[in-house]
């Protein structure tokens, strides 16, 4: 087979990720959790020979995605790859992250897969490298919505390479604890935009509508609207609707360029997938 297609993308800086992650439009899949991974191999000091090291030829972040693309699809004769790889100097994107992955039998169908550069049953999981990682995690929740907390396997919250089933594996490394990374997780989307504290996407007020009117889902017959806590692509899903669901709409608001209507249950929906009648 031939390589994977892939993004192969790196970012440096979470503002850099976060502006590419809002890029993102999604269409019949989108995911619900966020598995974490250590690489293993190449461990952390393998790693730092790429780019680092004395190579004649060094192997940027970029190189490897490229490398990665390769032998997941030619060697490993799969579709595709864990969505990202986070290593300490980059935030990297390998597969689409619209589409689904191949990274953990049991959560491919659900999540997205971020393979973090390390072997985390040899390697300490140090406090630079526990803080560069949550970062970049921190910023795929506060893309898409989610949050890391109140685990329920296959469902939501973070998950651990090692809470599926069908592994025998540490991953992400008998260093790393899924408490410590919440706690870190949860720090860096407060100082990333997710505090209270004035940004670009503050969630504006509802403008209040005469009365209650009726609307129809008019999206794909293959996809699905989602219904969003607030009038925010980055606000919590709460639920989704198909093809021709109904909706009372109560209220209407502007973020940005995209307006939105509030339902029933103070919930919201992109304006654009209802059709009022």
């Amino acid at each position: 087979m031939s390589a994977i297609p892939i993004v192969g993308k790196c970012f440096p800086t979470a503002d850099g990720f976060m502006a590419y992650l809002d890029t993102i439009k999604f269409g019949a899949w989108t995911p619900k959790f966020i598995t974490m991974h250590h690489t293993g191999g190449p461990s952390l000091t393998t790693w730092k020979t790429y780019a680092h090291g004395s190579r004649k030829v060094p192997i940027t972040d970029a190189q490897w995605m490229k490398n990665l693309a390769g032998y997941y699809g030619g060697e490993m004769g799969w579709s595709a790859g864990p969505h990202f790889f986070f290593t300490p100097d980059n935030f990297c994107v390998l597969s689409l992250p619209e589409k689904r992955g191949v990274h953990a039998v049991s959560f491919n169908a659900n999540s997205w897969g971020v393979e973090c550069v390390g072997d985390f049953d040899a390697e300490p999981f140090t406090d630079e490298l526990k803080d560069r990682y949550a970062e970049g995690l921190a910023c795929l929740y506060l893309a898409i919505g989610l949050s890391p907390e109140n685990f329920v396997k296959g469902v939501r919250g973070l998950h651990f390479h090692r809470d599926d089933p069908k592994t025998t594996k540490t991953c992400p490394g008998k260093h790393v604890s899924k408490d410590v990374m919440i706690a870190a997780i949860q720090a860096k989307m407060i100082a990333l935009g997710g505090g209270e504290h004035d940004h670009d996407d503050d969630v504006p007020p509802p403008v209040a509508v005469p009365k209650t009117r009726t609307g129809v889902v008019n999206v794909a017959a293959s996809d699905f609207l989602v219904v969003r806590d607030e009038a925010s692509g980055k606000s919590p899903e709460t639920r989704r609707l198909r093809k021709g669901d109904k909706v009372q709409i109560t209220g209407e608001a502007k973020n940005g360029d995209t307006a939105w209507f509030r339902i029933v249950g103070d919930d919201y929906v992109a304006a654009k997938y209802v059709t009022l009648t």
